[in-house]
C-alpha cells in the first residue's frame, strides 16, 4: 500500500511559476509540465509532483499551481485552493485507479 505518494497518469499543463519560486519571482509566467504523481496527508490538500521541460522536477505542488496547457496564463484566474478542492485528503494512504477503457 502505497504511504503519501501515488503514481497518476501523466497530465500535460502548464505551471503557474510563481510556486516554484515561494512567490517571489515571475509574477503572471508559466511553463509547461507533465503531472506524474500526487500526495495525499490527512487533513490537508492533495498535492501534486511535477517534471519541467529541462528535467527539473517538483514536489508537492497545489491544484491551484496548474492549468490547462492550450490557455495564456492572463486568461486564467487565478483561484484558492479551497474553491477548487472542496475537501481535504481523509488518509495518508492514496488510491489512484486508471480506467483502460478512458486513456
Amino acid at each position: 500500500m502505497a504511504y503519501l505518494n501515488a503514481d497518476i497518469p501523466p497530465i500535460y499543463c502548464k505551471v503557474r511559476k510563481e510556486y516554484l519560486y515561494d512567490f517571489k519571482k515571475h509574477q503572471g509566467e508559466s511553463e509547461e509540465c507533465v503531472v506524474f504523481g500526487l500526495t495525499s496527508m490527512a487533513g490537508a490538500a492533495t498535492l501534486f509532483h511535477i517534471m519541467l521541460p529541462n528535467g527539473a522536477v517538483f514536489f508537492r505542488l497545489p491544484i491551484s499551481a496548474f492549468f490547462e496547457k492550450s490557455y495564456d496564463r492572463s486568461e486564467v484566474p487565478d483561484m484558492p485552493v479551497e474553491q477548487l478542492q472542496l475537501w481535504n485528503s481523509f488518509s495518508n494512504n492514496p488510491s489512484v485507479h486508471s480506467f483502460g477503457n478512458l486513456i
